[in-house]
């Protein structure tokens, strides 16, 4: 074998490691900056960050959201398609600049949360929390994540 195809079959895997590093999506949330960042389904300025979420799109595209209710209203009216949302992230309610992910988050909803667009969901990445919370609240521990997305 020639001393350029044997330099060639060494240099493979490291140019298929580049090749997959390079075509890598950043799939990890991005920060919301209360007073700075806007809603991408409403506009309105994002304030209130215990309420804060995100989509990572499958491009790697951070789209941020004032309250879980404008997020699902976008996926829901088809502004951007199910299949093009890699991860969706909420705020946790007791420490809104941790980011968790919707699918594992405990998620309280009831009319005594007020959020911005009065969706009256808060995530907790503790379940005790939650249950606590929703005790104290007269609110509902959801069972899954995707009664949310149903209802809008």
């Amino acid at each position: 074998m020639s001393s350029i195809n044997s330099y060639i079959l060494k240099s493979m895997p490291v140019l298929l490691a580049l090749i997959l590093f390079s075509c890598s999506v950043n799939d990890k949330p991005q920060p919301i900056n209360a007073g700075k960042d806007s809603c991408t389904a409403c506009s309105m300025q994002i304030m209130d960050k215990k309420f804060a979420c995100e989509i990572i799109t499958t491009k790697g595209k951070a789209l941020k959201f004032d309250d879980m209710s404008c997020m699902f209203h976008f996926i829901g009216k088809g502004k951007i398609a199910k299949e093009d949302v890699l991860r969706m992230y909420v705020s946790d309610f007791e420490n809104p600049d941790s980011l968790i992910d919707v699918k594992t988050a405990s998620l309280v909803l009831g009319s005594e949360i007020h959020s911005p667009m009065n969706g009256g969901v808060a995530a907790f990445s503790n379940k005790e929390h939650a249950v606590q919370f929703a005790n104290d609240t007269k609110s509902e521990l959801l069972d899954k994540w995707e009664r949310l997305e149903m209802q809008h």
